[in-house]
């Protein structure tokens, strides 16, 4: 796996960040540069080892408790193709960034490069549905100014905010499903505003893994 992913910790005001072949725990304060890092930056297969295949071309479903040892594998690691119909459908090979769609169960926005759909899906079945797309990020999610998001997470206590992170620079939106996003902060350096992310590495390489915390 390379480049870093985004998951949010349910109930929480913390996040797990990845890059690479590390992770860290993330507590920070939205609006705030009040950050700091709880616990790493380690290495992610000492706790995450079922994610060591996943990536790329690859995906997997696993199920894990925040805090505790012993995530596993539900149905091993598989290609994404063949096994999502509707990224198939889109003609995509891979998956750069994802976030669900706000207000909509089982519905998710999926990022390749600079394109990006909408689909619907059950969870740990291959019935998925092309929704929407694909179409350019530069043209469904105009005001945001990146062609390509490296990582995209919702924003902890709004129904519809996100943070989006390209190259060095991040901003943060509201999704109007079905309609063009609206800038809440201009594009800003990462480096500033989310200091404790520094000790993580590189902002230059960010990457997505598409994770959903319902714990």
């Amino acid at each position: 796996m390379s480049g870093v992913a985004a998951l949010n910790i349910a109930k929480s005001n913390e996040t797990y960040f990845f890059q690479g072949d590390r992770y860290v725990k993330f507590k920070w304060t939205p609006g705030t540069t009040d950050d700091e890092i709880t616990y790493g930056p380690t290495e992610f297969a000492k706790e995450w080892a079922s994610l060591k295949e996943a990536g790329g071309d690859k995906y997997a479903r696993i199920e894990y408790v925040p805090g505790a040892p012993g995530d596993k594998i539900l149905g091993g690691v598989r290609p994404i193709k063949g096994n999502w119909l509707s990224l198939d459908k889109a003609g995509f090979t891979e998956v750069t960034a994802a976030l669900p769609v706000p207000g909509r169960s089982n519905e998710a926005y999926i990022f390749s490069g600079q394109q990006y759909c909408r689909i619907k899906y059950t969870e740990g079945k291959i019935d998925d549905e092309l929704l929407d797309g694909p179409k350019p990020i530069s043209v469904g999610w105009s005001k945001v100014g990146f062609t390509d998001f490296d990582t995209i997470f919702a924003r902890p206590g709004s129904e519809n905010g996100a943070y989006v992170f390209s190259g060095s620079e991040y901003s943060q939106i509201k999704v109007n499903v079905g309609g063009y996003d609206e800038i809440v902060s201009d594009k800003r350096e990462i480096d500033q505003y989310w200091p404790a992310l520094v000790r993580l590495g590189s902002t230059e390489q960010w990457d997505q893994m598409w994770l959903h915390s319902s714990v």
